[in-house]
């Protein structure tokens, strides 16, 4: 198996997690859609821990290819493991299918659709060279979050996206409100109360922010978002500023006026009159942020809450990834 795409052969390795939204949903699917390859390495990953063990295997077996069959957060298990372990001499390229509860990440670098259809198309073009390869490289995000050891990611968000993915695990996910009808809700209810100010605790977050190194800044924030990723789910791209830095960073003070006609504009990265940072709407591409808050920030839906304030938490460019596409 020999493709010009990455110019030598090609070794497979699959992590599968069967707790993920659409594995859970369908046990064993996939296993059984790789059954009678004995050429591909594929090993059940839960846990960060089995992340980590799977991927030393992978490297100790020359895997160059892996594919991720799971949600956003093994994408960053995975991601944390490639960037901070280095246990490949060269970081292999990545596959994501989605199959997960959200797939942010895959609806971005990944292999959109049905991922069992996905994986046969993968299969194939190993086999026969068959398809179109699309080669994505994105900027991995490193956040150091006080307390914790630094993850590698591609989307980490406070103020009402952290509140609002604690508020989506505790009372919507086991529910039965997976994926875009939970995400929906969530998100109408962070923003009803923001426009109606009902409830200043949940819509009110105190950070003090530097972006590259400049003076920081402190503010009550509504919205704080740092991102590699191109578009995130429902295909918005909430980003409108200048800067030539990695790292895509939007945020929205607690207050600002005219929310309800900016928003939208904003969300699909229009510039509009109002949206303006005198009004409280900031956005720009920078290569560091250095955020002091002792509240919660998610990276990729996992939840991390900063030991102490006194220290900032730091997002930067963690390196750079190549994921693949086959059409």
């Amino acid at each position: 198996m020999t493709l010009s795409a990455i110019d030598e052969t090609v070794r497979i390795g699959i992590l599968y997690n069967p707790l993920s939204g659409s594995n859970r949903q369908a046990p064993g699917a996939l296993p059984r859609t790789t059954s009678g390859c004995s050429d591909i390495l594929m090993t059940e990953v839960r846990t960060p821990l089995e992340v980590h063990d799977a991927l030393a295997d992978f490297a100790r077996r020359d895997i160059n290819l892996i594919v991720i069959s799971g949600g956003d957060g093994t994408v960053q298990a995975t991601l944390t493991v490639l960037f901070s372990r280095r246990f490949f001499a060269t970081c292999p390229h990545l596959v994501v299918l989605e199959a997960g509860t959200t797939n942010m990440i895959a609806g971005d670098v990944g292999m959109a659709g049905d991922q069992h259809r996905a994986l046969r198309r993968l299969l194939d073009w190993t086999r026969t060279g068959k398809g179109r390869v699309v080669r994505i490289e994105r900027s991995v995000l490193c956040l150091q979050v006080p307390g914790h050891e630094a993850k590698y990611g591609m989307f980490c968000g406070a103020a009402i996206i952290s509140q609002g993915i604690r508020y989506y695990q505790q009372n919507l996910h086991n529910q039965g409100l997976h994926g875009v009808v939970g995400i929906v809700l969530t998100l109408c209810r962070s923003l009803w109360a923001a426009v109606r100010h009902s409830n200043r605790r949940m819509t009110t977050t105190a950070m003090t922010v530097s972006l590259d190194g400049q003076p920081p800044q402190k503010e009550n924030f509504l919205l704080f978002l740092v991102t590699t990723l191109d578009r995130l789910f429902f295909g918005l791209r909430p980003f409108w500023g200048g800067g030539h830095g990695p790292l895509r960073y939007t945020a929205v003070r607690t207050g600002a006026p005219y929310l309800l006609q900016v928003l939208p504009m904003l969300a699909r990265g229009r510039r509009c009159r109002r949206g303006t940072p005198e009004n409280g709407y900031l956005s720009s591409n920078v290569e560091e942020i250095r955020v002091f808050l002792d509240s919660p920030v998610a990276l990729d839906g996992e939840v991390y809450t900063p030991s102490t304030i006194q220290e900032p938490t730091v997002l930067r460019s963690g390196g750079r990834a190549t994921f693949l596409r086959i059409e």
